[in-house]
């Protein structure tokens, strides 16, 4: 319980972030959703390569590297 409660005040009390730490990756978030629904399965469920046809200018391995963590 106690590592929970670190893991949570590191997390949450550790206040918003900023815009400048929020990379500039263009994604078709609508496009994605639509397209995996139309699969009949979570976007989170598509592979890379699926997942790159909606990532523009970039692909899945930037965008896991520029990822922000928690």
């Amino acid at each position: 319980m106690i590592g929970q409660m670190k893991s949570f005040r590191r997390t949450v009390l550790s206040g918003p972030y900023s815009k400048a730490d929020i990379p500039n990756i263009r994604i078709d978030y609508k496009g994605l959703t639509a397209y995996a629904r139309k699969k009949g399965i979570k976007a989170c469920d598509l592979s890379d390569a699926e997942k790159n046809l909606f990532i523009i200018g970039s692909d899945m391995d930037s965008v896991r590297k520029l990822s922000l963590k928690a």
